[in-house]
């Protein structure tokens, strides 16, 4: 939705020729196509774009994209891990005495299929060991794994997205289930190795959900490349800062958002046209 939001708003406002954008899912994916000209504008998220531009990591092995660059922050992201209720809450610390769990990822490249093998990892597994010892992992479109959580095909739900998204609310409802806390020594070290943030989803914010979770966000970046015409840039700048109630619109977790806010965070070099629009604003120096 955030993509969509975005990409609706930059089109509507710029007069000339569409301007192709990456949507929001694929967020290690998306710096590629942003990098190797295969898109004009891309969204991802902070850890994943500095990554990208830097090359010779885990996550992108060869030579980075040096020609990246940052547009704006704008809504965050939230890790949610929605469990059946008969699932024990602490399934993740047993498995290396034998528990099984069905879960479902996202699809391979996403920021969902990446978050939660890191939180995985910290517990002494990844998705390879986890069917190795019995488990399922089920990795897939988003909507195809509310259909299996629902059918009772998996037992554990996940999904990186805005807080109150129907794609959580949808499996929180369909079956007895909670949300899982994630605990602060697992939060400390994905927030060390790969700039997630600690954050809170507030009790009540979903059905059945009475005390607050705890979890982890993560920035989202709509970036482009050096190439790109400065005009544009500024015009794309200018349209997000301009009509937050559009985005909101589209998409509702832009009311946790706020257009000063769009040069705060930014992991790689700006654009020139956005500083452009910045410095207009005095947002920066």
């Amino acid at each position: 939705m955030t993509g969509a939001a975005i990409a609706e708003l930059v089109n509507r406002h710029y007069d000339g020729q569409p301007i192709s954008v990456v949507p929001g899912k694929g967020a290690i994916a998306n710096p590629l196509s942003v990098g190797a000209g295969k898109a004009e504008l891309g969204l991802s998220y902070a850890p994943y774009l500095k990554l990208a531009f830097e090359g010779g990591n885990e996550i992108f092995t060869r030579r980075g994209f040096s020609n990246l660059r940052a547009i704006a922050a704008v809504v965050p992201d939230t890790v949610h891990i929605v469990m059946a209720e008969d699932v024990d809450p602490n399934v993740f610390s047993k498995l290396k005495d034998g528990a099984t769990i069905r879960i479902g990822v996202g699809q391979k490249g996403s920021s969902n299929h990446f978050v939660i093998e890191k939180i995985l990892e910290t517990y002494g597994y990844d998705y390879a060991g986890l069917r190795e010892a019995g488990s399922a992992v089920i990795q897939g479109a988003q909507q195809g794994l509310v259909d299996a959580y629902q059918n009772r095909q998996i037992d554990i739900y996940s999904n990186t997205v805005g807080i109150n998204a129907g794609s959580v609310r949808q499996p929180l409802t369909a079956r007895d289930s909670r949300l899982f806390n994630i605990p602060d020594d697992v939060r400390d070290t994905l927030v060390k190795k790969w700039g997630y943030m600690k954050s809170t989803i507030p009790a009540g914010t979903y059905p059945g959900q009475d005390d607050a979770v705890d979890t982890l966000d993560l920035g989202t970046i709509v970036f482009t490349n050096a190439e790109m015409d400065e005009e544009i840039v500024y015009l794309v700048t200018k349209s997000l800062a301009e009509n937050r109630d559009r985005l909101i619109a589209g998409s509702a977790g832009f009311r946790r958002w706020q257009p000063e806010d769009m040069p705060v965070g930014l992991p790689v070099q700006v654009h020139r046209g956005a500083l452009k629009y910045y410095r207009e604003r005095g947002w920066v120096e």
